[in-house]
């Protein structure tokens, strides 16, 4: 499944520093919510992770699969596995819908650090039965690997690593400039300057299973400069919403939306406006045993943040 854009890290970031302290050390600092990571060890969680695709040219395609995801134990610098395993594919008419799930490196801080290597992972089970010649092998195992890092990276950050340290007032919106890629032909795109509003609720009930309105809703919304839903033209919306626990950040759910109106022509004579909807979903079902993690044991990657 190719990966939407997903940097969640622009307002977490001013969240969890210039916004967060502009409000502290006043009365107002009282009020301020802040989302801590705190992940317990050999914490099993069930998940079902679906993807609904709408255009108005190819109709719907939806996809399907559910996975188990372990955090195993800490090795001797804090560092965690966490691993997907029981992926069982209900509905994948995407090809990239059925690739494998690499394990992540996650720091004590709860910053995503890496996957492990390619090697000991089940894509290499893929790229050994492919009849290439080894120079091209190579190749592909890079941009494999690549892909599956980068997968993994926006997983994790959509659901704990934009948010750890991050301090909000809830109720509040805020509002950080930005810019957002916005299609401006049938493969072209550009960067237009847009804004990021955000937005934290509390006292949410965390799931039907689990209803007690112990967790907290952040929203967050992306959109162009002056872009109105009456919008005829060109239109771009992105929002992420995440159903989380505040002292843990443990997600009950996270949905992910990007809409777009694209004019096909590129502004060369008569408009021709496609549409395209693209939602993402992932239900977290806490509580599920399973065998212990193992430890982990690769060396970590840089976390400069895109």
């Amino acid at each position: 499944m190719s990966s939407l854009p997903r940097p969640w890290l622009v307002i977490a970031a001013l969240s969890s520093g210039v916004m967060g302290c502009a409000t502290l050390g006043g009365a107002q600092g009282k009020d301020l919510v802040t989302l801590r990571y705190a992940w317990p060890e050999q914490s099993t969680i069930r998940v079902m992770h679906t993807v609904d695709v709408r255009t108005d040219w190819s109709g719907r395609q939806t996809a399907q699969r559910r996975y188990s995801m372990r955090l195993g134990p800490a090795d001797e610098e804090g560092r965690r596995r966490l691993v997907f395993q029981d992926v069982e594919i209900i509905e994948a008419p995407f090809p990239a819908f059925v690739e494998p799930l690499s394990a992540s490196i996650i720091d004590a801080q709860g910053d995503f650090q890496g996957i492990d290597p390619l090697e000991d992972g089940p894509g290499k089970d893929l790229l050994d039965a492919l009849p290439v010649s080894p120079m091209k092998k190579a190749q592909m195992a890079k941009a494999l690997s690549n892909g599956l890092e980068r997968e993994a990276r926006n997983r994790w950050d959509e659901w704990v690593g934009s948010w750890h340290g991050a301090r909000f007032k809830p109720g509040r919106t805020q509002v950080v400039p930005m810019t957002m890629s916005v299609g401006t032909g049938r493969k072209k795109t550009e960067d237009v300057p847009a804004e990021e509003r955000v937005r934290l609720d509390v006292g949410v009930p965390c799931s039907d299973a689990v209803p007690e309105p112990r967790c907290v809703k952040l929203k967050l919304v992306r959109e162009p400069v002056g872009q109105t839903d009456e919008a005829k033209g060109r239109y771009a919306h992105e929002e992420l919403e995440l159903v989380t626990d505040p002292a843990t950040l443990l997600p009950y759910s996270s949905r992910v939306i990007r809409m777009d109106r694209v004019d096909w022509n590129g502004g060369r004579g008569e408009p021709d406006f496609h549409e395209a909807v693209h939602v993402e979903q992932h239900t977290f079902i806490h509580g599920v045993e399973g065998p212990p993690g193992q430890v982990a044991a690769v060396q970590p990657v840089s976390t400069s943040r895109r």
